[in-house]
Formats: C-alpha cells, sequence, structure tokens
C-alpha cells in the first residue's frame, strides 16, 4: 500500500509564525513546508528536538509495507538496547500527553492500548529508532538469513 501526499499549504496547518520561521531555518522552504503540512501543531509542541520534525513527518506518511521493512531491525548491543528503551518510554509518554490533548481527559488503558495499535505506534517507533539512530540498529538473524 502506497501512501500518496496530499497537496496542503503550512497555512493551512496554522502553525505560529515563530514555528514555521523554525522549519523554515532548520530545513529550508521545501522541507519546512513538507513538515508544516503532515504534522499538526499540537504534534510539533510535543517534538523535544525540532530536528527531529521531518523524520517523524515521514514516519507519519509510511504506509505499510514501508513500516514493515523496520521489523528486522534491532538494537545492536545491550547499550543500544537501553537506549532504545528509555526513549521508547519516553515515545509512550508523549502518545498519552497526544491522546489527553485530543480526548480532552486522561485516557483508560483500553483507550491508550486502542490508539497505540490503531497508530501502529511500535512500528513507528522502530522506524523513529533506526532512521534517527542507525548506528544503533542491526539486522535480526532472520534478516540477515533472508539476504542474497
Amino acid at each position: 500500500m502506497a501512501t500518496v501526499q496530499a497537496e496542503c499549504t503550512p497555512a493551512g496547518n496554522s502553525l505560529p509564525a515563530h514555528v514555521l520561521d523554525e522549519l523554515w531555518q532548520r530545513f529550508g522552504p521545501r522541507r519546512a513546508g513538507y513538515v508544516a503540512c503532515v504534522l499538526t501543531g499540537d504534534e510539533l509542541a510535543v517534538v523535544s528536538d525540532l530536528a527531529d520534525a521531518l523524520v517523524i513527518a515521514r514516519i507519519k506518511r509510511m504506509g505499510e509495507q514501508r513500516l514493515d521493512r523496520f521489523d528486522d531491525l534491532v538494537p545492536a548491543d545491550a547499550a543500544a538496547a537501553r537506549f532504545y528503551h528509555s526513549l521508547q518510554l519516553r515515545w509512550l509518554h508523549t502518545e498519552e500527553y497526544l491522546l489527553t490533548t485530543r480526548l480532552g481527559r486522561k485516557p483508560t488503558h483500553g483507550e491508550l492500548f486502542a490508539d497505540f495499535m490503531t497508530n501502529d505506534n511500535g512500528r513507528r517507533f522502530r522506524a523513529y529508532f533506526a532512521l534517527k539512530y542507525p548506528q544503533h540498529v542491526r539486522p535480526t538473524s532472520r534478516a540477515v538469513g533472508a539476504l542474497p
């Protein structure tokens, strides 16, 4: 399943001017426009490092087949696994915050789980980690055995 990129304008996302300026300075006009079209103001508000915005926007637009490519990657060693788990915990807290914002109240465990599954957050986090920290991942033995 391929992801189709819809046309949009950054102004249609109504991001604050200072956020658009920061995106423009960091990524240039084309990439800043892409980020502004893909990510909402609430999503950008919880991005602790604006440098991650482009990676997160790309992952948000990924279809099933692209996400599947990250299933065969694991942390490269014990230190990378600890780093992975600490970032994953932060990611989960951010997802909880976003759901709380959408609902206007603290979500139940069932709602958190449903949101996690519906948005494929486990695979999206694996994609984030692999794209942001490629030096900290390696293919699983299953993936290595499948290579020609």
